[in-house]
């Protein structure tokens, strides 16, 4: 007799009965080019015109004519898919090229090239340290961060986020480690935080830590060139030993991911990387739409500038509403604290129906009473359009008696007066 393994009703149960039941999050078909205005699906199905502010889009380049050019030029000059690692015969000129150009562009020895952002970070902790070596991780760092750093089987000593008092704590208590390695993000994704990166690179160099930076949110976003959090500070690149990024963001925004820094540590990594090693390599349109990305960054900068501005007049709008949101002026992630995961989701929802596509986030990203709507400007949305998103926040808020709604809240939740129960989410945060 077969014996269920009782999985399915596990997955079942979670969704239907437990933590997630009635806001677990919904995926939004969209039908035709990732852009500022685009069709996508309603929670019931139905297709809807709606103006998009939660695309990583922040160039607005996804579906510029140009980008989309230059991939149907690479399509004809070298096809579409490779079927191999790059260390089989998986690596073509124009990815040689796109590795040199990103390496002008960081001001970096060497880059290597992988799948994806993600992979930069899993393949980068696995390869490099062990058991005899501590990693000191942001609170707030990117889920691949902390599944590279579960893989290497470093002690990993988690810091408050941007707390730098805590993290000298823990670095003068990390004395009798082979290697020490700081890691952080250059813009936190889900609360819009610049990283004050001068002050932790001056850590690093005191207690002989490497230093490794996630610029994933950061590439083609802040600088005046949009080289990221080192130019944002006015530092200089070799002050940073490793840099992680993406190419599924501002750069075109068709996947992949790359780290550059110093030419020992990027030898070392295409060696012995696993997530570059057993990877196959970028298909071709891909390269030929970052190096096409390359070229706008370097004719038109610009472009960083606008994201800047429009990212700070939704800033500016939003908190004249009443509202709190999360992070630095300068960054176009704009967090807007809703507080409840009910509301989050009440948010989205409403928006949705006025014209508007956002995504509430809460648990598990975040604690109960921190849940948001994670806005992001890019430099192709009017101004018209950012005006009307916070209309549109005021009208939500009015109908569903927000403010009111939020005083004492947390002794509505001990009280059962709003449907998140104390502590609902603990039994499923125990199996995480």
């Amino acid at each position: 007799m077969e014996k269920d393994n009782g999985f399915d009703e596990y997955c079942r149960e979670v969704f239907e009965d437990g933590p997630f039941s009635g806001y677990h999050a919904e995926i939004h078909v969209i039908h035709g080019k990732q852009k500022d205005v685009v069709v996508a699906n309603d929670i019931e199905g139905k297709a809807k015109r709606v103006i998009n502010f939660c695309s990583n889009n922040y160039t607005g380049l996804a579906a510029d004519d140009r980008i989309i050019a230059a991939a149907k030029r690479t399509l004809d000059t070298h096809g579409y898919g490779l079927s191999s690692a790059p260390l089989m015969c998986g690596f073509q000129d124009i990815h040689q090229q796109l590795e040199r150009e990103l390496s002008e562009f960081h001001g970096t020895d060497d880059t290597l090239l992988y799948p994806s952002g993600y992979h930069t970070n899993v393949g980068l902790f696995a390869a490099c340290f062990g058991e005899e070596d501590a990693i000191f991780s942001d609170a707030l760092n990117h889920a691949s961060i902390i599944d590279g750093i579960k893989l290497s089987k470093a002690k990993r000593f988690v810091f408050r986020h941007l707390d730098l008092d805590h993290l000298e704590e823990q670095l003068k208590a990390a004395s009798d480690y082979r290697f020490k390695c700081i890691v952080t993000e250059g813009i936190f994704s889900m609360d819009g935080d610049i990283l004050e990166l001068p002050k932790y690179v001056a850590l690093a160099k005191k207690y002989g830590a490497v230093f490794y930076l996630d610029e994933c949110h950061a590439t083609g976003v802040i600088g005046k060139t949009g080289k990221g959090t080192v130019e944002y500070w006015g530092m200089d690149p070799s002050d940073v030993d490793l840099i992680s990024s993406t190419l599924g963001k501002a750069i075109s925004g068709g996947g992949g991911g790359y780290t550059t820094g110093k030419k020992n540590m990027i030898s070392y990594l295409r060696q012995c990387s696993k997530t570059f090693i057993f990877s196959n390599s970028l298909c071709s349109p891909i390269i030929g739409a970052s190096l096409e990305t390359l070229k706008i960054f370097r004719e038109d900068p610009g472009i960083f500038e606008r994201i800047k501005e429009k990212g700070l007049r939704f800033r500016k709008g939003i908190k004249a509403a009443g509202f709190d949101v999360y992070g630095d002026d300068d960054c176009p992630i704009c967090p807007v604290s809703v507080t409840d995961e009910h509301f989050a989701r009440h948010f989205e929802v409403e928006l949705f129906k006025r014209g508007y596509y956002t995504i509430g986030l809460g648990f598990p990203i975040f604690d109960q009473g921190l849940a948001r709507l994670r806005i992001i400007v890019t430099a192709t949305h009017t101004n018209e359009q950012i005006d009307g998103l916070i209309e549109a926040f005021k009208e939500v808020a009015k109908e569903c008696n927000f403010w009111e709604n939020l005083r004492g809240y947390r002794q509505k939740v001990e009280d059962g007066l709003v449907i998140g129960k104390p502590d609902w989410w603990k039994p499923l945060a125990a199996k995480l």
